[in-house]
């Protein structure tokens, strides 16, 4: 059966999340309702590339939908869906994939990205899509650990304690930091993540800059303790997003970076 790829954006706050629950709360149901009203089916396979946590945002998701044939209309199919859909949640785009398209054993790389506000105000344009923090006390140091979490790893210090996966053992292809006045966004690229990961990452990064970490002084001795109960704090989920996936050729993470927001900026 033919195979559609979908990218969505969507903001996380009020939803339970991306994966399917048993109150319809999470985008997944609305997503899944908005396609069987749509296309007049009735629970249509479906799988998405990242199981976003609750409250976390994406501004590209990728979604592979089997439908039957006649492939519809793409552009009308994209505009109903959006008329059907929340507004917070929106399809950026539909492509027609190969039939064994599959979102998650396809994919080779994501990017996310972690916002902290520092400043002394909080910005209303912002407030529901960062962590806010005080003032970084070295901000050397806070990149010097960003980057030490480059390469494999057992991250066991960063894995959600209920986490189902089999292995803790991840690759961070590149890490950086992006400073403008009081916004400082945390960019994270890795094959895959573990469940919380980039946010008990981000915790423990301004948790050592604080100076609160009591098991190890730097982002390394966190890493090789292998224990979450040893590292930092869960960072807020308002502050995440998911921008970018590659499927074939990963994209260098200052390329992300240039390109993206591209139409979700807010302006400060």
């Amino acid at each position: 059966m033919p195979r559609l790829r979908f990218e969505i954006a969507y903001i996380g706050a009020g939803f339970s999340g991306w994966q399917s629950q048993p109150d319809g709360s999470a985008i997944q149901d609305h997503f899944r309702k908005a396609l069987e009203t749509a296309l007049r089916v009735s629970d249509p396979w479906l799988v998405a590339a990242s199981r976003t946590d609750a409250g976390v945002h994406a501004e590209m998701q990728v979604v592979a939908v089997e439908i039957s044939d006649p492939i519809p209309d793409l552009l009308k199919l994209q505009r109903s869906l959006n008329a059907l859909l929340p507004k917070n949640v929106g399809i950026r785009s539909i492509a027609i994939a190969a039939p064994d398209f599959h979102p998650v054993y396809q994919s080779v790389a994501k990017v996310y990205r972690y916002r902290l506000w520092t400043g002394d105000w909080s910005n209303p344009f912002l407030a529901d899509y960062v962590w806010k923090i005080r003032k970084l006390r070295d901000p050397d140091a806070f990149l010097q650990n960003l980057l030490a979490l480059r390469g494999t790893h057992d991250f066991s210090s960063f894995c959600a304690a209920d986490s189902s996966a089999k292995t803790r053992e991840r690759t961070i292809m590149d890490a950086q930091l992006a400073v403008s006045d009081d916004l400082i966004d945390v960019w994270i690229q890795g094959s895959g993540f573990l469940k919380q990961m980039v946010r008990n990452i981000v915790g423990t990064l301004v948790d050592l800059d604080l100076g609160k970490l009591t098991s190890a002084s730097d982002m390394a001795g966190v890493l090789s303790l292998q224990d979450r109960t040893q590292a930092g704090r869960t960072a807020p989920a308002q502050g995440l997003a998911l921008v970018h996936i590659d499927f074939s050729q990963i994209t260098p993470i200052n390329n992300v970076m240039q390109r993206a927001g591209k139409g979700f900026k807010v302006a400060l």
